[in-house]
């Protein structure tokens, strides 16, 4: 898994530190690791997105787009799944649809990461329970956080197309795909209709 450095966890003595600071420490990977879909697609690592970049990304959109919304969502709620649902890349790393890796698999090794990162932090389970609630998908909360994920990724991959750093049709064509929500479907037509060579 292609990383800035090594793990900032690593920097600390074996054992030393509070579990606070160990999470932290730990959490601060994804500064460092490079979302790889970019990565295996051409985009070059000094210009490539990390992972918490992503996150912010996804947290950030997530309030603005509550801003206009009145359909009963759940505001905390909602910023807590944006903030924890890449928590399991910190140790398992980002792995993509094209890595092989089965998605229960996938799912296990991220539910390992996030449990050995935040596990010994007195909120530790219900951070976990809120990257499960994310997981499943089962709450009104959890749906929109998915594709705001997804839309997430189709903006970021609109910016490097505007940039020239990448060809943006798989990653737009994900994000179309998962996009069931009425205000994250007028958000995405508003950035294929301003594509490059595109305009009204």
């Amino acid at each position: 898994m292609v990383t800035k450095d090594g793990l900032p966890a690593d920097l600390l003595p074996g054992g030393a530190g509070s579990p606070l600071l160990r999470a932290w420490f730990e959490a601060a990977h994804l500064k460092q690791l490079f979302r790889q879909g970019w990565l295996k697609r051409g985009v070059a690592p000094e210009r490539c997105e990390s992972v918490a970049e992503h996150t912010f990304g996804v947290a950030l959109l997530c309030l603005l787009l509550l801003d206009s919304r009145d359909d009963g969502l759940d505001r905390e709620k909602v910023l807590r799944l944006a903030l924890v649902h890449d928590l399991g890349e910190i140790h398992a790393g980002d792995i993509t649809p094209v890595d092989g890796v089965p998605a229960d698999e996938k799912s296990r090794r991220e539910r390992e990461a996030v449990r050995r990162t935040l596990g010994g932090l007195p909120g530790g389970d219900g951070h976990l329970a809120a990257w499960e609630e994310y997981e499943a998908g089962a709450t009104p909360e959890a749906r929109f956080v998915r594709q705001v994920d997804r839309l997430e990724m189709g903006l970021q991959a609109g910016i490097y197309e505007h940039q020239g750093l990448l060809d943006p049709e798989e990653f737009l064509g994900s994000a179309d795909r998962a996009l069931e929500d009425p205000q994250l479907r007028d958000l995405f037509a508003e950035l294929l209709r301003l594509r490059p060579g595109r305009g009204d």
